[in-house]
């Protein structure tokens, strides 16, 4: 099975409080994403994390990746650059890119820590899958609405774990939630 998950933050006091996640602080955070993730990841899965793993100043990162289930590819966010030759030299990742095509079911899959607005293929029925925004809305500035109304009909997905009840998920389960939420005001 394929999974993709994006911006967990461990370890992120800041990033916790802005993105409204109900943790009472981050050991608790970092302990329910790890049990969500291993309770669905097992260790032949492949899981494409997108970016920004961790606050900068988290020593236990490497040892909390090594505890997640599965085959970890990394898409660089902007948070991991200060960690990125620490995350090269740890074999935690089998692969680490800035975006990466892969299949998915056949399907031709661009990843990505960025929304795109334009990508590969995007004309033969491709899928993007970004992160970076987190649960962003309308709220956060006009450029959100934008990006909602950009891709509610095209084949763009968030993996962001604050839109996907802090889990990994597959392109299917992103499809089915994308659908489930087309009204709410997070961009998904």
């Amino acid at each position: 099975m394929i999974y993709y998950y994006s911006d967990p933050h461990f370890h992120d006091e800041r990033v916790m409080r802005l993105c409204s996640r109900p943790f009472k602080n981050v050991e608790e955070q970092d302990k329910e994403l790890v049990k969500r993730w291993n309770s669905k990841v097992n260790d032949e899965d492949t899981v494409y994390l997108l970016g920004d793993l961790s606050s900068d100043d988290f020593d236990g990162i490497i040892d909390l990746l090594k505890s997640l289930n599965g085959h970890k590819h990394l898409i660089i966010g902007n948070h991991d650059l200060s960690r990125l030759e620490e995350f090269k030299a740890s074999g935690v990742f089998e692969t680490i890119e800035n975006v990466q095509f892969i299949k998915d079911k056949e399907r031709d899959v661009i990843l990505s820590h960025y929304p795109l607005m334009n990508w590969t293929s995007i004309i033969r029925n491709s899928y993007l899958i970004y992160g970076h925004i987190h649960n962003k809305t309308a709220l956060n500035g006009e450029e959100y609405i934008q990006i909602k109304e950009y891709y509610k009909n095209r084949n763009a997905y968030n993996a962001g774990v604050d839109v996907v009840n802090y889990e990994p998920v597959t392109l299917d389960e992103m499809i089915k939630l994308k659908e489930a939420n087309k009204d709410e005001p997070y961009i998904n």
